[in-house]
């Protein structure tokens, strides 16, 4: 076994057995009976090496790692995601071992979500089968992949929300101002009001004082 290997294991087990806790943050008392959302809109963005606290450093090279060393390793990633609530929702039941660990160091440091209640899903696909990690088991872009060209598989929609030089707006990543917080249209039934919310949050997102015409002070904890 690689001489690191047992105190990095150590360490994820313990992580296993407890999990870091849930980020603290206030729910707004409109938001209190969609605690889901609530977590999504409020958690805040960090990556798997501040969440666990196991720095990059610590991994060894799967190739410094033996036969018998790889589904060790690959094992304990996977329940330690299990307990952190990360899917990674593209992954081939049939990826090895080896490279599924250099996957994992891979994206140690990007950008995620800590959601206990709803899970955080990532995906590794890259969308071109020469640079995906999967190659050929690929279900998103290997050969047996849908056919784009098949009739029974609706046009792609290109959709969602962009900036006015075209890059593509993440509503994830736009900043949320205490006042929407406190405002009860924030996070409302209605979508469109959303989407004006959401386009209105990243126009403002370099001024330091957001303002909001749609603003309505949300209800009390007293329900007044």
């Amino acid at each position: 076994m690689h001489p690191y290997l047992p105190h990095l294991l150590s360490d994820i087990e313990a992580l296993i057995n407890d999990p870091p806790p849930a980020p603290y943050y206030e729910v707004p008392p409109h938001m209190e009976e969609m605690p889901d959302m609530a977590e999504l809109a409020l958690s805040p963005f960090t990556t798997l090496e501040a969440l666990t606290g196991i720095s990059y450093e610590e991994f060894p090279p799967s190739f410094e790692l033996t036969y018998e060393d790889w589904p060790a390793l690959a094992d304990a990633f996977k329940r330690l995601f299990i307990a952190l609530n990360i899917d990674i929702i593209d992954l081939p039941d049939n990826f090895p071992d080896d490279a599924f660990i250099d996957q994992i160091i891979f994206h140690w440091d990007d950008t995620i979500q800590y959601l206990p209640l709803g899970g955080f899903e990532m995906e590794w696909c890259t969308g071109d089968n020469e640079t995906c990690p999967y190659g050929d088991d690929c279900f998103l872009c290997g050969p047996d992949a849908p056919d784009p060209d098949d009739e029974e598989i609706p046009e792609p929609f290109i959709g969602g929300l962009f900036n006015d030089d075209g890059t593509r707006i993440d509503p994830l990543k736009v900043p949320i101002p205490d006042l929407c917080l406190r405002c009860r249209n924030y996070l409302s039934d209605d979508w469109e009001d959303n989407i004006l919310c959401t386009l209105n949050r990243n126009d403002q997102k370099d001024s330091n004082e957001f303002e909001c015409g749609s603003f309505e002070e949300g209800l009390s904890c007293d329900g007044s």
